[in-house]
C-alpha cells in the first residue's frame, strides 16, 4: 500500500467514526436537566478516612531549617511519646527515677592526706599484709591501716577541714572514706588499740563520721572528741559539740567509760582533767597546723572579724559586691560584707 492509499484509508476510517451507528441513532438519550434530577447510585468519594487523634509535628515554623531525615526522626520520637500507653508511660517514669537515683548515689574517694608525722608510723595498704613507712602527703584510701610505735603519732587532714590525730602505740583501720556527688560524706574508722583524737567539721544531714572501738560505735555531727581502747576498756571524751556513744548522748565536757562485756552507762560523767587537757592541746595544735597549710599554699594569712565578735582565720580569696570569698580552716565559705567589721593580715 502506497503512502497515498494509506492516507485515504485513514480518512475513510475517521469518517466512519464520526457517523453514529444505526443503533445509537434509534436510542432516546435523556437531556442534562433529567440527569441532574436523578438520585446518586454510586458514591464516587470512597470510604471516609479514619481519625487517629494524632498531633502533627511536621508543620515547620518560620525560620526553622531541618534536614528531611532529621525532621522525620524528631517527629517519630515525639509521636512515640504521645502515643504510648499509660503503663508504658509509667515504666518510663520509673526508669527515669531509677536513673536519677543512680546518679544521686555516685560516690568517689574522700581526700584525706597525711599532714604531720612524729616518730615511726607505718601503713598497711588496702589488700596488703605488708606494712611500709608512712610519709607526709600520702593519700589514704578505704581499707588502709595505720600503726604507730612508741612515742609516735600522725595527723590526718581531710579535704572537709576535719582533722584526726592517731596517738602513740595505736592501730587504726580506715574502713570507709567516700563522698557522693550530692555532697554527703561517709567516714568510718576502727580503733583496734590506742587512741584517736578528732576535730570534725560540721556534717550535713546525710553525712556520717563513725568510730568503732571495742563493741561500740561513736557517731558525731561535728565536734571535738577522743576515743581510746586498750583491749579491755573503752573511753569516749568530748570537749565541744555532741557525740552519740551507743544510745548515750555525750555533750561538751562529758565522757563515758565502759569495759568489754558491760553495757554503756545510762548517764555521762564529767570529763577528766587529763582528757580535757589533751583535747585542748590537740585542738590548739590542729588549728596551728591548718593555718600553716593555708600559709604554705597562699603565702599569707588573714583575720576577718565580724560584727557579732566572731573571728575567722584563713585567706581572703576575693569578693563580690555583696560577699567575701574566704578560705577558712574548715573549708571555703562566703561571708556577707555587711556582717564584716574589719579585716587584718596576720602573716
Amino acid at each position: 500500500m502506497s503512502e497515498l492509499e494509506d492516507q485515504k484509508h485513514i480518512e475513510a476510517l475517521e469518517s466512519l467514526l464520526r457517523k453514529p451507528s444505526k443503533v445509537t441513532e434509534n436510542l432516546d438519550f435523556p437531556n442534562w436537566e433529567e440527569v441532574s434530577r436523578r438520585p446518586i447510585r454510586f458514591d464516587l468519594q470512597g470510604k471516609p478516612k479514619q481519625s487517629h487523634q494524632v498531633v502533627s509535628f511536621f508543620r515547620k515554623p518560620i525560620g526553622l531549617v531541618a534536614v528531611g531525615g532529621s525532621t522525620f526522626a524528631l517527629a517519630a520520637s515525639l509521636l512515640f511519646v504521645f502515643l504510648q500507653k499509660p503503663n508504658e508511660s509509667k515504666s518510663i517514669e520509673v526508669a527515669s527515677a531509677s536513673v536519677k537515683e543512680e546518679k544521686r548515689e555516685v560516690t568517689s574517694p574522700l581526700l584525706v592526706s597525711v599532714s604531720q608525722i612524729k616518730g615511726k608510723v607505718f601503713v598497711i595498704p588496702s589488700g596488703s599484709n605488708t606494712s611500709v613507712a608512712l610519709v607526709e602527703r600520702y593519700q589514704l584510701t578505704s581499707g588502709d591501716s595505720i600503726v604507730t610505735e612508741v612515742n609516735s603519732q600522725v595527723d590526718l587532714h581531710f579535704e572537709t577541714g576535719s582533722w584526726i590525730r592517731i596517738s602513740s602505740q595505736s592501730e587504726v583501720v580506715v574502713n570507709n572514706l567516700q563522698k557522693t556527688n550530692e555532697g554527703s560524706l561517709s567516714q568510718k574508722f576502727s580503733v583496734k588499740k590506742g587512741k584517736l583524737f578528732a576535730s570534725v567539721s560540721k556534717l550535713s544531714k546525710d553525712s556520717e563520721f563513725v568510730v568503732q572501738a571495742g563493741e561500740h560505735l561513736t557517731q558525731v555531727r561535728g565536734t571535738l572528741f577522743s576515743v581510746s581502747f586498750d583491749g579491755n576498756v573503752e573511753t569516749v571524751a568530748v570537749r565541744e559539740g555532741t557525740v552519740a556513744f551507743g544510745d548515750l548522748i555525750l555533750n561538751s565536757k562529758q565522757q563515758a567509760v565502759v569495759k568489754l562485756g558491760e553495757s554503756i552507762p545510762e548517764s555521762a560523767s564529767k570529763v577528766s582533767p587529763k582528757e580535757d587537757k589533751e583535747l585542748k592541746a590537740f585542738y590548739t595544735q590542729s588549728v596551728l597546723a591548718k593555718e600553716s597549710l593555708l600559709y604554705k599554699e597562699h603565702s599569707r594569712l588573714e583575720l576577718v572579724r565580724l560584727e557579732d565578735g566572731t573571728e575567722l582565720r584563713g585567706v581572703i580569696l576575693g569578693q563580690t559586691e555583696t560577699h567575701l570569698h574566704f578560705q577558712g580552716l574548715d573549708g571555703q565559705i562566703e561571708i556577707p560584707i555587711q556582717n564584716i567589721l574589719e579585716t587584718e593580715k596576720i602573716r
